[in-house]
């Protein structure tokens, strides 16, 4: 008589696995003890820990997320398809369906519609809840630009399930997208009458009757890069509402990023894997001058602050970026320039070549320094006293003052 298979959970393999993946997050959760692996460091302890389980899906999908990561896309696309297949495997059908969904929300993050699509699409062989699949897939749609697919697989996601009202509100925002602003209106109204609650259906339904007021705003990025309502921000100003003109210019200015994301991921000239890149150092470079105005808000179309500014605002950021190196300051270079000749294309700003020539003009002094201080940063050989002598020297003391 056979004996009953053992799960791959009580093997040996698997549990040395689990043992010395389990290591490795810890150490990634308290630091204090080790500085966790990074890079190729982690790479090499990823592929260690496979070599003595190579079922062993959590180390599987990480080394695929790393290689996303690192713009190796068939590598990664390899590692999470055998991840996938160790879990229909071994495990049960919602823990696969989990990591369905959780490999194509990491995807979409990653700009990388392609491969969710693909995912999605064999998630929907085995999801009973479809409409849910549907309504994932027309979003991916939405940022490759193919608007026509995305508005029929929405459909298909409302004729499955015809009580969520996300599903509608979702289909408002494609037909925004569409300029179909009469369509739009009518899904975003059905959503409110299943939802009078749900934030995200009340903006967009607001962001509705503004565009079909306006003769402007014929479309979704249009209304992304609307003018700044000041009239609104001063009424807000004198009510002493500082909170809500903050949310206000907060909300300006991710639009503004929005309407570039979608532009950005049509470029011809840059791989997936540097989109990505560009739009991360944007939102990190564009909050770090907006934390140096304390007291007052930075618009993140202010070309002219930038412009102005930009000398100190490199100064204080090489000082406080403690890895700097030459690839994070061209890809701040790279994220400002593509991000403000968006806007100028769009006429939402001028003074374009101003900025650039300045840009361009600074930079051999400006990597200079920071290789200067790169060498001196983390040097034990220097005193505290040297280093500072060293930085009012780099920085022209705008180091020392954290503002503006």
């Amino acid at each position: 008589m056979r004996g009953k298979k053992k799960s791959i959970e009580n093997t040996k393999a698997w549990e040395r696995a689990d043992w010395d993946y389990s290591g490795l997050i810890a150490q990634d959760a308290m630091p204090l003890l080790s500085p966790p692996l990074a890079g190729e460091e982690r790479i090499d302890y990823l592929k260690e820990i496979l070599n003595e389980c190579p079922e062993y899906y959590p180390a599987l999908f990480e080394l695929g997320y790393r290689n996303i990561k690192e713009g190796k896309d068939e590598i990664a696309k390899g590692c999470i398809d055998k991840g996938l297949q160790s879990l229909k495997t071994h495990f049960s059908m919602k823990d696969l369906i989990d990591a369905y969904y959780n490999i194509c929300e990491f995807l979409e993050e990653h700009l990388r519609f392609e491969m969710a699509i693909e995912y999605y699409n064999q998630l929907k062989e085995i999801e009973k809840d479809k409409a849910r699949v549907y309504d994932s897939l027309s979003n991916c749609y939405v940022y490759l630009g193919e608007l026509d697919k995305a508005f029929e697989t929405q459909q298909k996601a409302i004729e499955l399930c015809d009580s969520n009202h996300r599903f509608y509100c979702n289909m408002g925002w494609v037909e925004m997208l569409r300029g179909n602003l009469d369509a739009a209106k009518i899904m975003l109204e059905k959503s409110l009458q299943m939802n009078q609650k749900d934030q995200v259906t009340i903006n967009n339904y607001e962001a509705c009757k503004l565009m079909l007021k306006s003769k402007r705003l014929k479309n979704w990025e249009a209304y992304l890069l609307r003018e700044t309502d000041y009239g609104k921000l001063e009424k807000l100003e004198d009510e002493d509402n500082m909170e809500g003109y903050e949310e206000q210019v907060r909300i300006y200015n991710q639009h503004k990023i929005e309407a570039f994301k979608f532009d950005l991921i049509r470029h011809p000239n840059y791989t997936l894997s540097k989109k990505y890149d560009i739009l991360f150092t944007l939102n990190y470079i564009l909050n770090f001058i907006w934390t140096l105005h304390p007291g007052s808000f930075f618009f993140y179309d202010d070309i002219r602050k930038v412009r102005d500014y930009f000398k100190p605002i490199m100064h204080k950021f090489i000082f406080k970026t403690g890895d700097i190196d030459e690839e994070i300051f061209n890809d701040v270079y790279t994220a400002l320039l593509e991000f403000y000749k968006f806007l100028a294309k769009h006429k939402v700003v001028s003074g374009y070549k101003w900025l650039e020539n300045k840009m361009l003009r600074l930079k051999p002094e400006l990597v200079g320094k920071m290789l200067r201080y790169n060498e001196v940063r983390h040097n034990d050989e220097y005193t505290d006293e040297v280093k500072e002598e060293i930085r009012e020297e780099l920085f022209e003391g705008d180091h020392s003052w954290p503002f503006l």
